[in-house]
């Protein structure tokens, strides 16, 4: 990335900068910092740009070469200076010497900064090296994380019978739109008007139409009943949750990509180019699909539609959770482990080279065939294994346990205590059963000082395996830290009768019962001197 300072078509004093990188182009301009909403405009052309601004001269002129309007974007930055930031797609990856084609030629070709550390830039600065600029972009990234978000929430709520058309002069810049608890409305968002995503939620025959620019390709629908959206730009991603009656129609396949849905109950999908894919989705003609014996979670068990491949029909199919919580469909684990799958000549392969050690020459030649012939079974064996433990709903999801389980055992042995208690609470989330994890928990809430939370979990551990030591144990534990001595030597004591050997739980009775003394003194009054 390199700067240059810019001079816009007038030829006054600069007014603007520019970086760029081979794909985009970055472009800043100075405002006042009262500059009231709606003053501040910018207009990206394929070949040109104009922006203007309440009470200053225009800053325009015809680019350099040719920029993918479609993909550029505006948005006014009102931090510590309020700034408008143009982002400008590059037609085609290059570099530009200059942004205008009115701008003077600068004395020095601006070049890309790879291989170029330390160079200094046309404006006088000294470029970055690589590992400044990570760095910095680290920096970045975690003031994004910690720091307010720049998305605003923009919502129009509880409008009856009315049309409205949105533009960019009414809608805030980097906004997530909102259409909540409205109703008979025809809403449109103007084709200058660009939104983070739409959110359309609880309304009642209501009609959206698209045909400005969703930032992110993101539409969500949530508990709507006889509304329509028309999507005419880019929507990739729609989540659609508890609708009845939602109709998707959109002006271009090429706008779809994927449907993500709970519940539906009447969804149209739509298509102006291409009808043999109109469908109309129903939660329980979905369920009956999934086969005997499944049982629908409306609330829950999501689809997805999509296109697969060139199919010239769509394709829906239930999203399921792998042990790390990994969404993906049955059909895709089942490709994916065919893929990974260990073949017969990979499998040849690697015995091979294993019989060619020091250990395989002393082999014999029916040794080496048994050798092979082990080998071949216990890859179809572990194949099954996976399969079963992932590829089907009991066996995955017992590994989505064992999965937040084993997270949990691994924050605890590096000390993050509060992180294992989350995994640990997650792993219960999912089977309340496991005495284990109930035991676990109670070893993070007694390190986090939390006792009363420790001898709870600790009791529900002991009540689903009475017979299982630590539960008892941590009981004890928790018992002593909240001065309930008489109880702990009670615990410790059931430690003992399973686990006689157990040297923390003789360790733990004997001073049990000491503080229990102690206390036993203090409360009749008896003061000790020492």
């Amino acid at each position: 990335m390199f700067h240059v300072p810019g001079t816009y078509s007038g030829g006054e004093a600069a007014r603007y900068s520019w970086t760029q990188t081979l794909h985009e182009i970055s472009l800043r301009v100075p405002l006042p910092a009262d500059l009231p909403a709606g003053a501040a405009k910018c207009s990206i052309k394929a070949r040109s740009i104009e922006i203007l601004v309440d009470g200053a001269e225009p800053i325009s002129g015809e680019l350099l070469e040719a920029a993918a309007a479609d993909d550029s974007v505006w948005v006014v930055e009102r931090d510590a200076a309020t700034t408008l930031v143009a982002t400008i797609k590059k037609a085609a990856a290059k570099t530009w010497p200059k942004l205008f084609v009115s701008d003077a030629d600068p004395a020095e070709a601006p070049q890309l900064l790879d291989g170029l550390e330390g160079r200094a830039a046309p404006d006088g600065t000294k470029n970055k090296s690589k590992a400044e600029m990570l760095k910095d972009a680290k920096a970045r990234a975690a003031a994004e994380l910690t720091g307010p978000s720049q998305a605003k929430l923009h919502v129009i709520e509880g409008k009856t019978g009315e049309t409205l058309a949105l533009s960019a002069t009414e809608v805030p810049p980097l906004s997530v739109l909102v259409l909540r608890g409205c109703e008979g409305c025809t809403v449109s968002l103007g084709a200058d008007l660009a939104v983070i995503k739409l959110q359309v939620e609880g309304c009642k025959r209501c009609e959206v139409r698209t045909h400005g620019k969703l930032l992110t390709e993101t539409v969500e629908a949530w508990n709507c009943t006889d509304c329509a959206l028309k999507l005419g730009s880019k929507s990739s991603t729609v989540q659609v949750d508890a609708c009845s009656a939602l109709t998707l129609a959109y002006a271009k396949v090429e706008y779809f990509d994927r449907v993500m849905h709970t519940g539906p109950k009447g969804m149209k999908l739509a298509f102006e180019d291409a009808p043999q894919l109109d469908e109309t989705l129903e939660s329980d003609a979905l369920a009956k699909a999934q086969g005997e014996g499944f049982v629908l979670d409306e609330q829950t068990d999501q689809f997805i539609t999509r296109r697969v491949g060139t199919a010239d029909k769509l394709s829906t199919e239930l999203v399921i959770r792998l042990c790390n919580d990994f969404p993906t469909t049955e059909r895709e684990a089942k490709d994916f482990e065919e893929r990974t799958r260990m073949h017969a000549d990979k499998l040849d392969e690697v015995v091979d080279g294993m019989l060619g050690s020091s250990l395989g020459k002393t082999l014999t030649a029916a040794e080496k065939e048994q050798m092979k012939a082990m080998m071949a079974s216990q890859s179809e064996a572990a194949s099954a294994a996976k399969q079963q433990a992932e590829l089907t709903p009991a066996g995955r999801h017992a590994a989505r346990v064992e999965f937040k389980k084993n997270e949990g055992n691994a924050a605890f042995k590096d000390g993050q205590y509060q992180q294992a208690a989350v995994h640990y609470t997650e792993a219960l989330s999912l089977d309340d059963k496991q005495h284990t994890i109930y035991s676990n928990r109670a070893a993070c809430f007694l390190k986090l000082g939390r006792y009363q939370q420790a001898l709870d979990d600790a009791q529900k551990c002991i009540g689903l395996a009475a017979a299982f030591p630590k539960g008892h144990f941590r009981e004890a534990l928790a018992y002593q830290a909240l001065d309930r001595f008489a109880e702990a030597c009670a615990s410790f004591g059931k430690v003992l009768e399973l686990e006689p050997n157990n040297k923390d739980a003789k360790s733990g009775l004997d001073i049990a019962r000491m503080q229990a003394e102690r206390k036993r003194r203090m409360d009749a009054g008896q003061v000790e001197i020492n």
